[in-house]
């Protein structure tokens, strides 16, 4: 007599193996899904892109971050900060689109090149407040402001908020302070 036929046996997928074989496809899905939008944002920025912005009455002793085209942040932290010295980082292609659409609004290269007490643009200023020195390099252009932040008027109003979201974008606030703001 021969061996008994052998029914060939099937295997019970378990619950935990379904539930991560599902999540994976998902996860592939969305990828596949957010990658045009990640090449369209990386598609926007020119390849001499260059922001910079540096904040303080520090002579010579105040931080300074650099954005680049690719991503790459660098921090160079001096006195008075939670960090200092050179720190090499990265943003999202998003984030950098952001901040140019924030340089195009305000019309960055048309503007004056002082806002504060030697400048334009200032109903008033308040003395014994910090320079911030915003530079901005991108297709074939640049362009270099100091912005007093004791400055008051409209113009004034929009840099302020243009200098917060390159550092909000950056992340400045864990290396000027060492902590990180909570993320919603």
């Amino acid at each position: 007599m021969g061996a008994p036929d052998r029914v060939p046996s099937r295997r019970r997928i378990k619950g935990g193996d379904l539930q991560h074989g599902i999540a994976m496809l998902f996860a592939i899905l969305g990828a596949l899904l957010c990658l045009p939008a990640i090449a369209q944002a990386r598609d926007r920025i020119p390849d001499d892109l260059l922001i910079s912005l540096q904040r303080g009455n520090c002579e010579g002793g105040c931080p300074v971050y650099r954005i680049f085209a690719n991503g790459d942040v660098i921090w160079h932290g001096h006195n008075r900060v939670a960090r200092p010295g050179l720190v090499l980082s990265q943003m999202k292609y998003d984030q950098i689109d952001a901040l140019i659409k924030d340089f195009t609004a305000i019309d960055y290269f048309q503007i004056d090149n002082i806002y504060g007490t030697r400048g334009t643009g200032c109903r008033s200023s308040a003395p014994c407040e910090p320079m911030v020195i915003v530079s901005l390099s991108m297709g074939g252009r640049s362009k270099t402001l100091s912005h007093h932040d004791g400055c008051v008027g409209e113009m004034s109003d929009k840099l302020t908020a243009l200098e917060n979201s390159i550092e909000k974008a950056v992340d400045a606030a864990r290396w000027i302070s060492g902590k990180t703001p909570k993320r919603k």
